[in-house]
Formats: structure tokens, C-alpha cells, sequence
């Protein structure tokens, strides 16, 4: 029930409106299926795909009632194949002319004059089809002239299944939420080679896949010195670099300003809640494990999981996790100075599609500072008390190991550490560092449009 993230879209009924007047179309017979380009990136990069592979417009028109042009396309070269309608906003065409006037393709950026641009006068006069069914031209009103190849359209398509699918694929890949029980079966924790991330694009881009997927993925074989998180978090974008600094090592220290560089039990949390933009992915180094035979262990939990399970379970205090805003704060020193934070966020954040966005949950760095009215609080607390609950019954616990880098979502998973004990022959040392989200999907998506190029050569 809980294995993946569902999105709820919106449907939209379809005008069944009478084309105006003005109808164009060809003559060539249609050859073959509909080209699914999957980005803006993909299209620009991959190599046209031969005549005789491409969808044809069979016939073009415009709905002068919605203010849509009508593309009727033909997917298929066999016989009887049914044409598929597609429609385009008018306003829209118009907004994206792909004239050197209006976009610039060396930047592929739109440089329409928008302090001139007039919604009620972008009004289509006449519709045709170019380039053997393979162009659609557009005449407006004003006296422009418009060209857009086909494949550039059915890109673009606005189509709810095209929409989504083009979101899915290369917006935010759906995660798939996991348990206890599916992680303890082996069917969530990948493995990849360092060097192999390192030097190779297909194995970076698909760890990069199973950190959207599973949110946590281990990295094993990395050099014990103290800067490999940072040529891996390089390998990607670049590193975050916090109050904290960029790298930092984790290990038992007197007089922290953090309870991460004790060695008494780590509370599961999320790291640095009280940043507005807080880093999506963490990079922890094992360099040195403790020997002790208990004590030392990661622990983590899938909060979307666990969000999802309140959502349907409990929805009530779901909903106060979700929009009950908390104050969250960091007040100490470290090497890179003085420090205050204040962020207030709910413990479940949802974007306006529904979707999870984030889970902050930090015992130490909850404020005291609770800016809610009085009737909230204590229903609150029942709330978390259940979510805290829900997360330990599905917390898992391992060890890593000398060169093992455990990558995971900051924005998603949940962790700690059991307790060990410290003595000068026996002392744990991690180095960890963190990337952006924002980052690993610019990556992912560069990656993914290369591998796109060469399926299609």
C-alpha cells in the first residue's frame, strides 16, 4: 500500500467544440508511432530520427471557440491506425515562438519582449502544415509568423498522461517508500564501487537513480583519507557547505556545540532543520569503526514511509504534523564561527501537488520557543509521540564499514546511532559532507539525456 509516493492530478474534460472554418492537411500517409521525446534536453541533444519514423500532423486547425489549434496526428503506418488529437493553447504557441525574434536557441531561453506582450492579441489567423506534416506554421493576427517542428510539440503535449509522464521522468522520479520488513529482505539498500562512481557515467547516473528510488544507498570501497566525500560530492556538483563548514568529522569531541560528536545513543533526526534550504543529502565516510562488538550502529528509517502509514492510518495527527508549524533552532560555535538559526516548519512538509516534500525531526534542535495557540500543543504532542513510534518500528540498524560511504535523502530518511564507547585505541571516525538536491537532479538529468543520445544513434 505504501510502496510508492502517489500523485493526484487534476483532469481536465476536453472542449468538444467544432474546428473553425480553416482546415489544412496532408496528403502523405503516416508511418509510424508517435515520437515520445522525454525533455527539452533529450530533444535538443538527440539526432532527428529518419523520415520514416516520424509522426505526421494529418490534419491541423484551429478551435476559435477555446482559442486552441487542433493537431490531429498520425501515429502509425498501419493500416486503419487511428489519429491521435492533441491541443495547444493559442496563448501558449504564441508565448513560445521559436523565431531568432522571440528565443534564443544558443541559450535555449525565450527573449519575447513580455513588457509588450499582449494576452488578447495573441489571436491565431491561419494554421497550416509544413515540412510534409511534420511542421505546423502559424499566422497570427498581429502579422508574426510561427514554426514548430512536431516532435518539439508532442513533447510539450498537454495531454494529463503526457503531463505526467514527462514529471515523473524528468521532473521527480516517484520514490519508492520501503519498511523494515522490505529492507530487511534485501530489497532496498544498493551497492556500488567507489572508483566505478567515480570514473563511470552510467554507474553515477544510476546511483543517483537509486538515491531518488530508495532514498538510501551505500558506496563501498572508498579510500580511507579524509577528502573523498568531496571528490564524490564534485563528481555530482558541489558540496554544501554549512555552518558546520563543507567537510566535517564526526567523532567523540569534549566541549561540542553538537550532541553528533558525542558518543552517548544518537536520537534519529534529520540534519539541520532549522536551515529555510537545508541540504538534501548527506555523505557519510566510515574511515574508522568501532571494534566493540555492540555499540556504533546506523540507524534509519524512511520518514515518507512513515508519513504516509500517519496519512492513511492516522489521519488527524497526519494533518497536524503537516500544518502545525515548529520552531526549530541551532545556537553554538564552531570552526566556522558563531552561530543562531531559527527555521519554523511543520515535522511533514507537503508541496501544493500533495506530494511529501521534506521531513524535519530533531529532538535536540526542536526549540523550546513553541509558537502555536494553547489548545494545539498537547494534541501535538500526541501526534509526534505516534509518528516517533511509527519510525522506530521501521527503523533498521547496520554497521558500515572501513571505506563504505552511506549516501541518503536528508529530505527524506530519518537516522541516528547507537551509543559505543571511545578509548584511544578504539575511536570511530566519519567524515561526512552534503550535496543538493537541486544539484544531483541537474546531474541526473544531464546523464540522462546523454544515455537518451546514444539509444537513439
Amino acid at each position: 500500500m505504501f510502496s510508492q509516493l502517489t500523485v493526484s492530478g487534476s483532469s481536465c474534460d476536453a472542449l468538444m467544440t467544432k474546428p473553425c472554418q480553416r482546415t489544412f492537411g496532408t496528403s502523405e500517409t503516416a508511418r509510424n508511432r508517435l515520437l515520445r521525446s522525454k525533455s527539452d534536453e533529450a530533444v535538443r541533444l538527440a539526432d532527428p530520427a529518419p523520415t520514416s519514423s516520424r509522426p505526421l500532423i494529418s490534419v491541423a486547425s484551429f478551435d476559435a471557440a477555446s482559442s486552441r489549434v487542433v493537431l490531429n496526428v498520425v501515429p502509425s503506418a498501419s493500416a486503419g491506425s487511428a489519429t491521435e488529437r492533441f491541443e495547444f493553447p493559442g496563448v501558449w504557441l504564441r508565448d513560445n515562438c521559436q523565431c531568432a525574434e522571440c528565443f534564443h536557441r544558443g541559450s535555449t531561453s525565450r527573449v519575447l519582449n513580455w513588457e509588450t506582450f499582449d494576452v488578447d492579441r495573441a489571436r491565431v489567423e491561419d494554421v497550416r502544415v509544413q515540412d510534409g506534416g511534420h511542421a505546423l506554421e502559424v499566422l497570427w493576427e498581429e502579422g508574426h509568423r510561427s514554426v514548430y517542428e512536431l516532435s518539439w510539440l508532442l513533447a510539450r503535449s498537454f495531454r494529463e498522461g503526457d503531463t505526467r509522464e514527462y514529471l515523473r521522468e524528468w521532473y521527480r522520479p516517484d520514490p519508492v517508500l520501503w519498511g523494515a520488513g522490505r529492507f530487511e529482505a534485501g530489497e532496498v539498500l544498493q551497492e556500488f564501487q567507489f572508483q566505478e562512481v567515480l570514473h563511470e557515467d552510467e554507474v553515477l547516473r544510476r546511483w543517483i537513480e537509486a538515491l531518488i528510488r530508495s532514498g538510501v544507498v551505500m558506496i563501498k570501497g572508498a579510500p580511507l583519507t579524509e577528502h573523498e566525500c568531496r571528490r564524490l560530492a564534485e563528481r555530482v556538483g558541489f558540496i554544501r557547505k554549512t555552518h558546520y563548514g563543507e567537510e566535517f568529522i564526526v567523532k567523540a569531541k569534549e566541549g561540542t556545540s553538537n550532541v553528533a560528536y558525542l558518543s552517548t545513543p544518537l536520537q534519529m533526526h534529520t540534519d539541520l532543520p532549522y536551515y529555510d534550504y537545508k541540504p538534501g543529502c548527506n555523505l557519510l565516510h566510515c574511515l574508522v569503526q568501532s571494534t566493540n562488538t555492540v555499540g556504533g550502529e546506523n540507524l534509519i528509517a524512511d520518514g515518507f514511509y512513515v508519513a504516509e502509514r500517519m496519512r492513511h492510518d492516522h489521519p488527524d495527527d497526519f494533518r497536524l504534523l503537516a500544518e502545525t508549524l515548529v520552531n526549530w533552532s541551532d545556537l553554538g560555535e564552531d570552526e566556522g564561527g558563531a552561530f543562531h538559526s531559527i527555521y519554523r516548519a511543520p515535522v511533514i512538509c507537503i508541496g501544493r501537488d500533495g506530494r511529501l516534500e521534506r521531513i524535519n525531526h530533531s529532538v535536540p534542535q526542536r526549540d523550546s520557543h513553541f509558537s502555536v495557540p494553547l489548545d494545539r500543543v498537547e494534541r501535538w504532542y500526541r501526534a509526534m509521540q505516534r509518528f516517533v513510534a511509527i519510525l522506530h518500528r521501521e527503523a533498521v540498524k547496520f554497521r558500515t564499514s572501513p571505506g563504505d560511504i552511506l549516501t541518503f535523502s536528508n529530505v527524506r530518511m530519518v537516522h541516528g546511532r547507537t551509543g559505543y564507547t571511545d578509548t584511544s585505541g578504539n575511536t570511530r571516525h566519519i567524515v561526512g559532507a552534503y550535496l543538493d538536491w537541486d544539484e544531483i537532479y541537474s546531474r541526473w538529468r544531464v546523464l540522462k539525456a546523454a544515455a537518451t543520445k546514444n539509444t537513439n544513434l
